[in-house]
C-alpha cells in the first residue's frame, strides 16, 4: 500500500452521500474516519476506513475525535432523514441535532484548520423559476421546507459568521439538489426517488401516487454529488455552489422511468387529494461550471443503478 494521502472525517458515513465519500476517498488513497449513529454494511471494508459510533452534537466527543486524528479535511455529510409532513409535525427533531452537531463541527474545523466541505440542502431556497447562490439570504424558505431550511441556514450564516470574525475561509458550502442513489434510504422517511423504487418493486400492475405528476425537481446522482464534495475539498475552494444538473424532471417523468427500469408495466393512480408540493425546482448550475463540478451521471443512467441494487438487495 502506497503513503497515505491525508486523513479525512466523514460525518453521515451511512448516509446517502456519506457512503459515497467514504468509498471514494478511501479508494484514492485517504485514511477516513467515518461517524455516525448506526453503522451501515455497504461501508468501505478496507482497513483504510474506521467507523466510530458518535453522536455529532456530543461535543466532547468530537472535541477528542479531531485532536486526535488530526483531520485534513471534514466532509459534512450529516443529514436528518424524514419527510416534509414529519418536519412539520416534529421541526425540533430536524433543527436541534442539525444546528448543535453542524456547529460542533464548524467549531472544530476551525480550531484545527481542516478544510470543511458543508453540505446544505436544495431546501435552503424560496420557490423560484431557476435557484440561484446569492438568493438565498435576499428570500425566505419555502413554507413547505420552513425547519428542515433553517436547520441547513443556520450553519451556513455560522460559517459566514466565522469568515467575518476569524478570517476562516478553508470551507466550501455546497447545496445540492434532490440527491439519490444505490444507497438510498428505501424505507420509513425515504426520498421520492427511495419509495418510488420500492412501490415499484412491490407492485404487480400498479402504485399510487400523490399529486398530479406535474412538479419539476432537479434529480442528482449521489456519486456525482460525493465526487463534488470532495473535489471541492482537494481543490480548496472555497465557494457556495449548487450541485444539480440544471435540468427539470417532472414526478410523472420520474415514475415512469423507474417503472421502465424495472421492466413491469405499471398503471401510476395519481390521487389529486394528496398535495403536489412545490410546484418547481431547478438549479443554477454556472458555479459548477466555473469549477468543474458538473454531474457526470444521467438521469435514467442513474435511476437504472439505484434500482437495480435495490432489486438485488432484497
Amino acid at each position: 500500500m502506497g503513503s497515505i494521502l491525508g486523513t479525512v472525517l466523514v460525518t453521515g458515513c451511512s448516509g446517502l452521500v456519506g457512503t459515497y465519500v467514504s468509498h471514494i476517498l478511501v479508494q484514492k488513497g485517504y485514511r477516513v474516519i467515518g461517524i455516525d449513529l448506526n453503522f451501515f454494511d455497504e461501508l468501505p471494508t478496507n482497513n483504510l476506513f474506521h467507523f466510530e459510533k458518535i453522536d455529532i452534537r456530543d461535543s466532547e466527543k468530537i472535541k477528542i475525535i479531531f485532536e486526535h486524528y488530526k483531520f485534513d479535511g471534514v466532509i459534512n455529510a450529516f443529514g436528518i432523514k424524514g419527510s416534509p409532513i414529519r418536519a412539520k409535525e416534529k421541526p425540533l427533531d430536524f433543527l436541534e441535532p442539525s444546528i448543535k452537531g453542524n456547529i460542533n463541527i464548524i467549531e472544530n474545523s476551525h480550531k484545527h484548520n481542516s478544510w470543511l466541505v458543508f453540505m446544505s440542502s436544495v431546501g435552503v431556497y424560496e420557490p423560484a423559476e431557476v435557484f440561484v447562490e446569492d438568493t438565498v439570504w435576499k428570500t425566505l424558505p419555502s413554507p413547505n421546507d420552513w425547519f428542515p431550511s433553517w436547520s441547513k441556514r443556520i450553519p451556513e450564516i455560522y460559517l459566514e459568521a466565522y469568515k467575518v470574525q476569524h478570517g476562516w475561509e478553508n470551507w466550501t458550502i455546497v447545496r445540492p439538489a434532490n440527491i439519490f442513489g444505490e444507497y438510498d434510504n428505501f424505507g420509513e422517511g425515504a426520498t421520492v426517488i427511495g419509495a418510488t423504487c420500492r412501490k415499484v418493486y412491490e407492485a404487480t400492475d400498479e402504485i399510487e401516487a400523490w399529486g398530479d405528476g406535474t412538479p419539476t425537481r432537479d434529480f442528482i446522482y449521489a456519486d456525482d454529488v460525493a465526487e463534488a464534495c470532495i473535489k471541492c475539498f482537494e481543490d480548496k475552494l472555497h465557494i457556495t455552489t449548487n450541485l444539480g444538473s440544471g435540468e427539470e424532471i417532472s414526478i410523472k417523468r420520474m415514475i415512469e422511468t423507474v417503472a421502465k427500469v424495472s421492466g413491469k408495466e405499471i398503471k401510476i393512480n395519481w390521487d389529486t387529494s394528496k398535495p403536489n408540493g412545490d410546484m418547481r425546482r431547478k438549479m443554477s448550475t454556472e458555479i459548477q461550471k466555473e469549477f468543474g463540478l458538473l454531474p457526470k451521471h444521467g438521469f435514467e443512467e442513474g435511476i437504472k443503478r439505484t434500482y437495480k441494487h435495490y432489486e438485488k438487495t432484497r
